[in-house]
Formats: C-alpha cells, structure tokens, sequence
C-alpha cells in the first residue's frame, strides 16, 4: 500500500473513512490524495447540513439565497425521469467552493495527525467513474471511502457510488460503515 485515494463528500462516513486510511497512511508509510467530486444533485438544505459551511459566510448566504428562491415547477414525470437534478440547481462557484471547504477540512484532519496529503483534487463528473478515473490518472493503489454518503436516497433506488467504485476499480478499494 503506497498511495490511498479518499474520495469524500463531506458526510459522516467519508469521515469515517477518512480517519481508517490515515491509520493505514500511518502503518503503510502510504501517499494520502484527497478527492472529491461536485455535489451537484444536492439540494442546498442539504448542503447547509454539512459542518462546517455554515462558517463560511459567502457560501452560507448564497446558499439561504437559495433557498428563499423558487423551486423548478417540475411535473412528477420530470422529477422521475432526472433523480440527479436538484429543484435548487447551485452555481459552479458555490458547489466549488463547498468542495474545496470539504478537501480543506479533511487537510487539516490528516495534518493533525501528521499525515501529509500529496494530492487534493475536485472534479465535476458523475461519482463513481470520476473516482475510478482518479484512482487509475493518480497511480492508486487503493481507494478508502465511506460505504453512505450524502446519496441515501438515492442508493436505495440506483445502487451506491461504493458499490460502482468496488466493481470498477483496478485497485483494492476499502469501504468504511
């Protein structure tokens, strides 16, 4: 094990994750690489919820900004047919800013334990293929990451981001509950 990709979205168990691969970091000697993709079918209650955003003041307004605005007029058919789509879609900047909060905060976690991250990166793609490309792009051998993030819902209905990451990687992948 020399080089460990954590993917995170901020959640509870990305944490989780995040705290076993330092372990492992520690034990290993391994690279840390911290990734994470754009959160863009989160609604922005959802992500006023995760810690740490609401100390961001920019992002904080911006986000209860939309949230006093309208929600897309969407007929149950349209909702159905695009599960991914938000009815309060944030802006580039603002879903940025929140991942690059979320990259910074799990730094810091790891520098606290004196693990140094090689590599943070976000990217704006779907989940699971945008991991899998970083894993491979990035020289992973390993990927760890939480086994439910923010996508809950969604899983019970599509599968989990996890569970694609598992089947697609070229590398050992680690899921933390």
């Amino acid at each position: 094990m020399k080089t460990i990709l954590i993917p995170t979205d901020g959640s509870a168990a990305a944490d989780k994750a995040l705290d076993l691969a330092l372990d492992l970091a520690q034990c290993k000697g391994a690279k840390i690489k911290l990734f994470h993709v754009l959160l863009r079918d989160k609604e922005p209650d959802e992500l006023l919820r995760l810690p740490g955003v609401a100390a961001d003041k920019p992002v904080l307004s911006e986000l209860q900004e939309l949230l006093s605005e309208p929600a897309t007029d969407w007929s149950p058919q349209q909702i159905m047919d695009n599960p991914d789509r938000p009815l309060r879609p944030s802006s580039n900047a603002l879903l940025t800013a929140v991942g690059n909060d979320i990259l910074s905060r799990a730094s810091s976690r790891a520098e606290a334990r004196g693990v140094v991250v090689d590599v943070l990166e976000i990217a704006d793609d779907r989940a699971a293929p945008a991991i899998v490309k970083a894993a491979a792009d990035l020289k992973a051998d390993t990927i760890v990451m939480g086994m439910r993030g923010l996508g809950q819902i969604e899983e019970v209905t599509f599968g989990s981001v996890s569970q694609e990451v598992c089947r697609l990687a070229g590398c050992t992948c680690i899921t933390v509950h």
